[in-house]
């Protein structure tokens, strides 16, 4: 019998699983923006079987059932289209489970496994947003877990408590708040490891950015996203807005159509090795000349290797890469914030001669197609006094002639684009230019490449940090010149001035064409753009404070405090840090307080005992409540029936068992006896 009462007594209620439910429901809705939705669906389904049981309305499923639930399940998850051994795979089947281990929690131990899974998927989902907003929501489903742990703790009688679900969540919300100071102090010392190991890379996010290609209209695509690229902030000068060319891929092979990298196409660690090879970093192929750059990037997930710099950067930090063409690259994909810090000379010379495989490289041209480009750039060479001269001639062509700078240009097809370009259609976007001007280039024999990257960017309203955005997206040129060596040509600067100067909003302006693939961007409503202005300051200040301070963060802290003073200060100012935080909790949990275990009608009874004192009539040990109340009565009549409702009450309590709801009208009438009686 008593086994029987133990094993109900550790079996999931009702209301331990709704907790269940709403802590299942809270980890796993923001998973629904990066991996297959139909998750979510999966776990109410199998939660609302679970209550049928519970209400004895359908038996619990039986083995073979529940394998092959979880068979389609994992079945759905491998034919949503994620390789097998992918991060989203395993978070995706990790989200399975935790959906239906709902179809089996019958004990308490069943719950305290969703639980604990519950808290795993709450760091999980890290991984995939870093922001504020998923901050404050990881705490959220903190405290409705940690709730939900302490509802399927309570006994019975206190989970059907009018007061219960209040109750837990208080506890919850006090329990995180009491663990703050130790977050916080092992946040700031706790020392920062490399990881042991490495985990897949992402799936479920599109690579965001730009590509490793560039065909007409891609960058324009680009100019319709007000998404953050990244913020940077400088020490000592900044830079003026003609300055601000970020620098990010560098574009060699024309097919006739499209820009790539490389002859030949490579994933970015194939890439990495062929630029380490061909065109390894090396200091002497740059003369250095002008006052530097210093500054620091914050650069957002992307899950590409690009990092955006201003030219040439001689000094990087961070697992970083430099290359010969003067392009910097994470050593793996940014698949979290990125923090860099730089030093960029502007006005040094590079590359005064220029290596064989880099030349080839730069006059790369089809055997064939825009043969009317081609004789008009061998016209105009020689009718040039020099390369220099030639380059001028082919950016006055853009100024004297009707082209336009736009974001919506017309279609070239697949065939001699650039001809199309130059002498048809003369519409077009910062590709358009930045192509044809390249391949005019090379038809003179002249080298020349194109950069892709961004220009430009928004300074915040305090002016401390520039934030550059998808539609700061922007490419341009570079050609080779005898004793020049690598000059920076923008194209683009000759059409439309106002893109250099006041950014792409300016710059399109006339055709209202900005942002308007993104008709709810904050941008469009002055309104709101304030507080964008805003919010983006504190996001800044997350990244920079919270996000990044990683290791070397960490010893620059503790090096600025070991400089100020000894080891042995340093050792009792954590002592006593560690020490205070006991010592709020001893205050907090009550552990130097006597704990009053007596129920509450017997406090109650107590009180009754010392208003009737007051008049004259003391109680004896050895005297039942029955008795004393008859006592009572007899020497206080007026109070008699109030006497008599308060003993009857209180020996019901005591002698007919009640479960938690059931006590709190009781007491109420109690309380109310009480003032009568006084």
């Amino acid at each position: 019998m008593l086994a029987n009462h133990y094993a109900i007594s550790q079996q999931v209620t009702y209301r331990g699983m709704v907790w269940l439910l709403a802590a299942q429901l809270v980890v796993m809705l923001p998973f629904a923006f990066y991996l297959p939705i139909w998750l979510i669906p999966v776990m109410l389904i199998s939660s609302y079987w679970r209550f049928r049981v519970l209400k004895g309305e359908s038996a619990q499923p039986k083995l073979f059932v529940r394998l092959l639930v979880v068979a389609l399940g994992i079945a759905g998850v491998l034919l949503s289209g994620m390789t097998l051994l992918s991060l989203d795979t395993m978070v995706s089947l990790l989200l399975l489970g935790f959906a239906f281990k709902s179809l089996e929690a019958v004990r308490q131990r069943d719950a305290l496994v969703v639980v604990f899974i519950g808290f795993f998927l709450v760091a999980i989902s890290f991984l995939f947003s870093q922001s504020i907003p998923a901050g404050a929501y990881g705490v959220i489903s903190l405290i409705i877990l940690t709730g939900a742990l302490i509802a399927n703790q309570q006994s019975p009688a206190q989970q059907i408590s009018r007061y219960a679900t209040r109750s837990s969540l208080k506890m919850a919300s006090m329990m995180l708040f009491q663990c703050l100071p130790l977050m916080v102090l092992v946040f700031i010392f706790m020392p920062r490891f490399s990881p042991l190991w490495s985990i897949p890379s992402f799936e479920s996010h599109a690579k965001t950015g730009i590509t490793d290609s560039m065909a007409p209209g891609d960058i324009a695509n680009l100019s319709k996203s007000d998404e953050l690229a990244f913020r940077a902030s400088f020490e000592g000068r900044v830079p003026q807005s003609d300055e601000l060319y970020w620098r990010g891929l560098v574009l060699n092979n024309f097919d006739g159509k499209s820009w790539q990298q490389l002859p030949d196409e490579y994933d970015t660690s194939e890439l990495k090795h062929q630029l380490l090879y061909n065109m390894a970093w090396n200091d002497a192929r740059i003369e250095i000349q002008g006052d530097p750059f210093k500054y620091e990037v914050i650069y957002e997930k992307t899950g590409q290797p690009w990092l955006f710099t201003l030219t040439p950067t001689t000094k990087v930090d961070g697992k970083t890469i430099k290359f010969g063409d003067y392009r910097v690259m994470s050593r793996g994909d940014i698949q979290s914030p990125f923090m860099m810090n730089a030093v960029s000379y502007p006005d040094s010379k590079r590359d005064l001669e220029l290596s064989d495989y880099a030349r080839n490289l730069a006059l790369q041209l089809p055997a064939s197609g825009d043969e009317k480009t081609r004789e008009f750039a061998r016209v105009l060479r020689e009718s040039s006094l020099s390369n220099a001269d030639y380059v001028e001639k082919v950016l006055n062509r853009f100024t004297d002639q009707s082209y336009f700078y736009t974001l919506r240009p017309p279609l070239l097809g697949d065939k001699d684009t650039i001809d199309k370009f130059l002498f048809e259609t003369q519409k077009g976007f910062c590709s358009h230019y930045s192509g044809s001007f390249v391949f005019m280039m090379r038809a003179a024999g002249i080298p020349a490449r194109i950069v892709v990257g961004y220009l430009g960017g928004e300074w915040s309203p305090d002016g401390e940090y520039l934030s550059v955005r998808q539609y700061d997206a922007h490419a341009w040129a570079e050609v080779w010149l005898e004793g020049e060596g690598w000059r920076r040509v923008d194209p683009t600067s000759r059409v439309a001035p106002s893109r250099v100067e006041g950014g792409l909003e300016a710059a399109v302006e006339y055709e209202g064409s900005f942002l308007e693939g993104n008709p709810f961007s904050a941008r469009n409503f002055k309104w709101l753009d304030g507080i964008r202005k805003k919010m983006d300051s504190i996001q800044y200040g997350w990244r920079r404070w919270i996000l990044g301070y990683d290791s070397e963060s960490q010893a620059g802290l503790l090096k600025s405090v070991l400089d100020k003073m000894s080891s042995i200060p340093l050792a009792a100012l954590v002592g006593a840090l560690f020490l205070g935080i006991f010592l709020l909790w001893f205050v907090m949990l009550g552990l130097g307080r006597r704990q009053n275990y007596e129920a509450y009608e017997h406090q109650l009874y107590r009180k009754f005992c010392k208003r009737l004192e007051k008049h004259g009539v003391l109680r004896e040990p050895q005297q039942t409540p029955y008795e004393f109340a008859l006592i009572a009565s007899k020497k206080l009549p007026s109070r008699a029936a109030a006497i008599q409702d308060f003993s009857s009450l209180y020996q019901q309590l005591c002698y007919v068992p009640r479960n938690g709801a059931g006590r709190d009208e009781p007491h109420q009438k109690m309380r109310r006896l009480l003032r009568e009686i006084s």
